[in-house]
Parts: structure tokens; C-alpha cells; sequence
């Protein structure tokens, strides 16, 4: 009897130490940049308020990983527009589908590489639930670079590691996902760039 009671406890160890080395979800990847559109079947493309501008282009001459990433360039005013702001500028990608939003729950990080063309770059995530999404509008993270190795963009890529837990939204209904240029990062709350993103995806 003892030898079959230390049998199981050997069975049980090894089964335990093999779950706890697998993760409960694989990570998802949401867009490699490589084709249009994003890996869960929703849009994508830059958002624009004037005199703020901003365009997105999937290129191949720039990708961390596979044959291309994302360029966004961005010029973000700090006059005019509404409430003399400077408008804004940014860029976002679709989670949900239709009317079906996208559940997030088994995931702990958003992740991605990024590089700035001269480094001087800033930005920050927004994510939107459903709330925020019927107002146009969403949870935005700290600056890029309290994510990053370097604790800024560089011209090197990086990966970028934001827990989702600090964006305060219902991760059973994501809507989307935003690099968003916004004044409150920038200089005098104005500044234009060029910024390359690759292998957005969940973890």
C-alpha cells in the first residue's frame, strides 16, 4: 500500500508540473501587418480629427518579423479644431465583428513591436468596450515607453508588454484597439512622426 500511495503522489506531482508549464491560452495574434485587414476579420485605419493629420500604411521595407509591419505617420496640432485643441490623430483596429464584441478575458497583456523613426516619438493605447465605443472614445494607457526596456521609443524595434488590467474596461466586450498621438505625450501637446508597429496580438 505504501508503494502505490507513492506511485500516485509521483503521478500527481508530474501530472501538475506539466499543466503549470502549459498556459491556458495560446496567444492570439490580432494583425501581423503583412495583408488588409486584421487576423479576427475587422477594419482597420487611421482616425483624423483637423487640423490634425495622420496616415497608415502596411509597407514592407520595415518588419520586426514575416515580409512587412505597419508605418503610421502622424501630425498632431496643438490649435485649433474643436475647443482649440488641435483636433487629433491616431490609428485603430477592429475587435469585434458585426455586432459581436470580442472577449479578452483569458488573456493578461497586449503585446507588440514598435520603433520610432528618430526616436523622439510618444504615443499611447487605447482600448475601447462596449461603453466607450458607443460614446467614440476609450481608456487610454501611461505614455509608450513605461512599456518598453528602454523606457522610450527608440530606432531599435522593442516589444511593447501593457497589462490589460490597466485600462478599466470589460474585457468580455472589447471593441477595439488604438495608437493614439495624443497631446498630453507630446511636446507643447503638438509633434509629428513616423512610428513602425508589428505582431499586435494578446497574450
Amino acid at each position: 500500500m505504501k508503494a502505490d500511495k507513492k506511485e500516485w503522489v509521483a503521478v500527481l506531482t508530474v501530472f501538475f508540473m506539466t499543466m503549470s508549464a502549459v498556459p491556458a491560452f495560446a496567444a492570439l495574434l490580432i494583425d501581423d501587418f503583412e495583408t488588409s485587414g486584421n487576423k479576427i476579420g475587422g477594419r482597420s485605419n487611421t482616425y483624423v480629427q483637423e487640423p490634425s493629420r495622420a496616415l497608415a500604411l502596411r509597407v514592407k521595407e520595415q518588419a520586426y518579423s514575416g515580409s512587412g509591419s505597419l508605418m503610421i505617420k502622424y501630425d498632431k496640432k496643438a490649435k485649433g479644431g474643436p475647443y482649440d485643441s488641435g483636433g487629433w490623430c491616431g490609428y485603430y483596429t477592429l475587435l469585434k465583428t458585426s455586432s459581436k464584441y470580442f472577449d479578452a478575458t483569458p488573456y493578461q497583456v497586449i503585446t507588440f513591436w514598435v520603433k520610432g523613426e528618430t526616436g523622439s516619438e510618444n504615443f499611447v493605447i487605447g482600448v475601447s468596450d462596449r461603453h466607450w465605443d458607443e460614446v467614440g472614445d476609450s481608456v487610454k494607457s501611461e505614455a509608450i515607453g513605461s512599456y518598453l526596456p528602454a523606457g522610450k521609443l527608440t530606432t531599435e524595434w522593442q516589444k511593447a508588454t501593457i497589462p490589460l488590467s490597466v485600462f478599466l474596461v470589460d474585457l468580455k466586450e472589447l471593441a477595439s484597439l488604438a495608437v493614439c498621438f495624443e497631446g498630453s505625450v507630446l511636446p507643447g501637446g503638438a509633434g509629428r512622426g513616423t512610428v513602425y508597429v508589428d505582431d499586435l496580438q494578446f497574450e
